[in-house]
């Protein structure tokens, strides 16, 4: 992907959530929290809704789109569709 940051711990990226557990929303942002290769990281995640054991996500994969796939396990940066 083109014209990508460089992720590093303490960025905001942005993850894909269950709605129900998230007040309505389908994405959220999160802090990187370790960087494995500059497609891959550990996050935690700042959800609009009260923690639960799901606030925390390994190995997530850079996608260009949220909408991209499915499940938990990807991340995009803010801005991106």
């Amino acid at each position: 992907m083109p014209d990508q940051p460089t992720p590093s711990v303490g960025r905001i990226v942005r993850v894909p959530m269950n709605p129900t557990t998230n007040n309505g929303a389908s994405e959220a942002p999160a802090i990187i929290t370790r960087v494995w290769n500059d497609t891959t990281v550990n996050v935690r995640i700042l959800a609009d809704a009260a923690p639960s054991k799901d606030d925390w996500r390994t190995s997530l994969v850079l996608v260009e789109s949220l909408a991209e796939g499915d499940g938990l396990c990807r991340w995009n940066w803010p801005g991106r569709v």
